[in-house]
């Protein structure tokens, strides 16, 4: 069993949250832990391990902080993913649609037929 090291835990959270903003672009630190699963503490060790390899850019909209990555790093994960290997077939990028959702129909309420009082029926006879 190999131990994590340190080093390797939160690069690999790095490159969750990096991949994320590449794809997604601009988020806040709510939209980067709901798109990437990950917890609030472990983005924030990814964006330490960003914003110490000079990855990211910080801006304060309002009172959220909006992390996204520098000019340069776009147009690198850009020119990698257009770069097709001799030999193989590019992905289509296919969408899942969802199927619209059914409309609920009216029931139909039946009015209650009122019987008479059992207790009321017993002491009659």
């Amino acid at each position: 069993m190999n131990p994590q090291t340190v080093e390797s835990l939160f690069g690999a959270n790095a490159g969750i949250v990096w991949k994320t903003l590449n794809q997604n672009g601009p988020s806040n630190l709510f939209g980067l832990v709901k798109s990437t699963s990950l917890s609030r503490e472990e983005i924030f060790g990814a964006l330490g391990w960003l914003g110490r390899e000079d990855k990211i850019v910080v801006e304060q909209k309002g009172r959220a902080m909006v992390f996204s990555l520098r000019d340069e790093e776009v147009r690198l994960a850009v020119s990698e993913e257009t770069a097709v290997k001799p030999g193989s077939k590019p992905k289509s990028n296919r969408r899942k649609t969802k199927s619209p959702k059914k409309s609920k129909k009216a029931r139909k309420v039946r009015t209650p037929v009122k019987q008479p009082d059992r207790m009321e029926e017993f002491l009659l006879h």
